[in-house]
């Protein structure tokens, strides 16, 4: 997940979300909305299935080709193989365990609804929503805001005849 700063500002009765423009008239909705890690004993008990197969597995080979996991010398490529294997859903796990939850700005207009900004601090998103909500009561509102920004992956946008398709990031 990449971070960047944005501009969110209210100018003229638009609201600007770095290079996207919203009239405050069309804004129908803002919220939050919040999506949470996997638990994490959820986590541990995936990490310790997959650690079970991986002695499944190795002592499927072993009973295949007996010896062949025990025997001295330089290192086979089962041994590699599940070494590898190992490492990399210990990886998973402590990579899964560090998540933190997301923040989700929403805006919903009449026609669709758009995910506009992403933090890890809920009293931004909080705020940007109360700040946006009284500029739409007040017409001579105007502010300019710095936000963090998490890009949380792909968009795709599919709405009628002429969509985009998949837009990367990167």
């Amino acid at each position: 997940m990449a971070r960047s700063v944005i501009d969110v500002r209210v100018s003229r009765r638009v609201l600007w979300i770095g290079g996207d423009a919203y009239p405050l008239n069309q804004i129908a909705r803002a919220r939050q909305v919040v999506w949470w890690p996997p638990k994490r004993s959820r986590l541990i008990i995936r990490f310790v299935r997959k650690l079970l197969g991986l002695l499944i597995i190795a002592g499927v080979l072993n009973a295949l080709v007996p010896g062949m996991l025990t025997r001295p010398g330089s290192a086979y490529l089962p041994d590699a193989l599940l070494l590898g294997f190992f490492c990399y859903y210990l990886y998973r796990l402590v990579t899964q365990l560090r998540y933190k939850p997301l923040y989700k700005l929403v805006i919903e207009t009449s026609s669709s609804s758009n995910t506009a900004v992403v933090s890890y601090q809920a009293w931004q998103v909080q705020d940007l929503i109360q700040r946006i909500m009284e500029a739409i009561d007040d017409p001579l509102a105007e502010f300019t805001i710095q936000v963090e920004n998490v890009h949380i992956g792909d968009q795709i946008n599919q709405y009628g005849d002429h969509n985009t398709g998949k837009t990367v990031y990167s």
